[in-house]
């Protein structure tokens, strides 16, 4: 069951635990093999999200299960004044004004036993929906993946390089008009 969450209802987000259990499944198979602490990191910046921006997301269920899941936030640089914004900002350079009044995709995470199924993509849609279709951005591995390959297929490109990845290497910086 698909369910779309507005900032006004932040009591019916997934709870942490099942975030960081779905990207744990989700990121440990090839190409990421993520190990679990990063898992652990995604769910903690999805709680820090949660308390101080206003989150859309859309949460899909097996049962009790999460089975795949998008969530973001609007972006305005002067709102994002941390260590990793900065980053992304000098990283970026002169293009960097292309996500100012955009969204912030900040997870997707589909579970791998899905792959193929075309949830990850139904959940991707209905994300970029609920935002109003408008101009997005992401940053994720830069590694040939699946993932990759949804976002390209999504409309997303490549702009540049932002802060490092969990891999160490720098993260593929990826914008929607």
């Amino acid at each position: 069951m698909m369910e779309l969450v507005g900032p006004e209802d932040r009591d019916r987000l997934p709870a942490q635990l099942a975030v960081r259990d779905l990207y744990v499944a989700a990121a440990a198979q090839p190409p990421l093999n993520e190990p679990e602490d990063v898992g652990v990191a995604f769910a903690g910046v999805y709680a820090s999200a949660v308390a101080r921006e206003p989150v859309c997301a859309v949460a899909d269920h097996d049962g009790p299960r999460l089975a795949a899941f998008a969530c973001g936030y609007p972006w305005r640089w002067a709102e994002q004044r941390y260590p990793w914004s900065d980053e992304l900002e000098r990283r970026l350079g002169q293009r960097a004004h292309l996500l100012e009044g955009t969204h912030a995709l900040l997870l997707l995470a589909r579970h791998p036993s899905l792959q193929g199924t075309g949830r990850g993509r139904r959940v991707l849609d209905a994300w970029l929906e609920l935002i109003g279709g408008g101009p997005a951005w992401l940053q994720t591995t830069d590694v040939a993946s699946p993932a990759r390959r949804l976002y390209e297929a999504s409309g997303f490109e490549a702009i540049g390089h932002g802060p490092n990845a969990p891999d160490g290497r720098p993260g593929l910086v990826m914008f929607r008009a």
